[in-house]
This record gives structure tokens, sequence and C-alpha cells, in this order.
């Protein structure tokens, strides 16, 4: 199933394939023109592997996000002195760490 944005990245890029069409034509570059319509033939391809470029791309930044995050708890945990504050704080990096397992295998899933 694709997202509304892997839809428009799609659109887009036809669009932008179309542009190079027009643009080839303007200038009269025939041999172009063909390796344009041949790109735009296997366009169900080039859109997979471009969806599939998106998730992995949005993966990645929720893998960066949970760091991210993570390492501000960790920063919390040094400077905190109360006990139940710091179990608080280190069940929330417990389930960050869970997150960042789900996510992990969710991008080897997603690698050739």
């Amino acid at each position: 199933m694709m997202t509304n944005a892997n839809r428009q990245a799609a659109e887009q890029w036809v669009n932008d394939y179309l542009d190079l069409y027009n643009y080839a034509v303007r200038i009269g570059d025939a041999e172009w023109q063909q390796e344009i319509v041949r790109t735009l033939g296997s366009k169900e391809a080039h859109i997979r592997e471009l969806s599939e470029h998106l998730v992995l791309r949005g993966l990645w930044l929720r893998f960066d996000a949970i760091n991210r995050k993570m390492i501000e708890l960790y920063e919390q945990l040094r400077d905190n002195r109360d006990a139940v504050d710091g179990e608080r704080l280190r069940e929330k990096v417990w389930e960050l760490k869970r997150q960042r397992v789900i996510v992990a295998n969710e991008i080897r899933a997603h690698r050739p």
C-alpha cells in the first residue's frame, strides 16, 4: 500500500521525467528522449525503489530521534539524585531501547 507521501513522491518523479523529456525535445536530443522514454516505461520499478528509499529514510529518522531522546534521558539520569525520578527515567530509557530494537529490525527487513 502506497502512503500519501509516497504517492506524491511518485507523481513528482513522473513529472520530473516528463519535464526532462520536454527539455530533451526542445534541445533536439533524440537519444536522451529515448532514454527518458525507456526510464518512464519502467516507472513501476523506479517508483518501488523510490518508495523503499523513503521508507528507509523515515525509519532512520525515527531511529535517530529515539537515540537523541535516549541521550537526553541519560543526561537527566546522570544529573538526577531522586530515586523515584531515576526509576521513572530508567523505565523511559528501557521503552526507548525496545522501540529502537523494533525500528532496527524494520530497517534490516528493508535492506537488500
